[in-house]
């Protein structure tokens, strides 16, 4: 008979819309947390020096690799710190994308996605501070390696008559001689009249 009942009905959707909006709010508030949390990490990283050789770049790889997969473990109250560590390996990681393949397949989605979300504010705060936005790090002098003196379209111009000269040589060469494609027959005679 309850079950039949307007009034329990009209009740169990009222407890089922109040549950839902309480899961909707904690998860806002999670998600706010998180992205202060991310923000406060990204400031710490950004002052963090990054190993120097690839041994050191090793080592700090597996530590922090081995450290994000104990937090993971731990629970969602432990993602955000997972999630960084993991970030930590993908910066001195010679294949990020790879590396982000993998994250993919062995992270929790709560902690992959927080890495992405990473990777994506470091990329706009490296964005905003080539725009002049935030103070970027110094960048390495250009060396006279990195300079460039040649004009593109005289090297082109020049580039283009030496193929053509070489082209009209080749023709020229050639035209006494048959082709690579023709019969043995029409080697024999050249070969002869030479």
């Amino acid at each position: 008979m309850r079950r039949h009942s307007p009034e329990f009905r009209k009740g169990l959707r009222k407890e089922q819309k109040k549950i839902k909006q309480a899961a909707d709010a904690a998860a806002k508030e999670q998600e706010v947390r998180d992205a202060r949390e991310l923000a406060l990490a990204l400031v710490e990283l950004e002052l963090e020096a990054m190993p120097a050789t690839p041994e050191q770049r090793e080592v700090y790889f597996q530590e922090h690799v081995a450290t994000a997969e104990a937090l993971a473990a731990q629970g969602p109250a432990q993602y955000v710190k997972a999630a960084t560590h993991f970030y930590r390996a993908l910066r001195v990681y010679p294949q990020p994308v790879e590396l982000l393949m993998i994250y993919q397949k062995v992270c929790p989605e709560p902690v992959f996605q927080l890495v992405l979300k990473l990777t994506q504010l470091t990329s706009a705060v490296n964005a905003g501070a080539a725009a002049g936005g935030v103070a970027a790090p110094a960048a390495a002098p250009a060396s006279v390696a990195d300079i460039d003196d040649s004009a593109p379209a005289a090297d082109a111009e020049a580039e283009a008559e030496e193929e053509a000269a070489e082209e009209e040589a080749e023709e020229v060469a050639s035209e006494g001689a048959p082709s690579a494609n023709s019969s043995g027959a029409e080697w024999e005679r050249v070969s002869n009249n030479a």
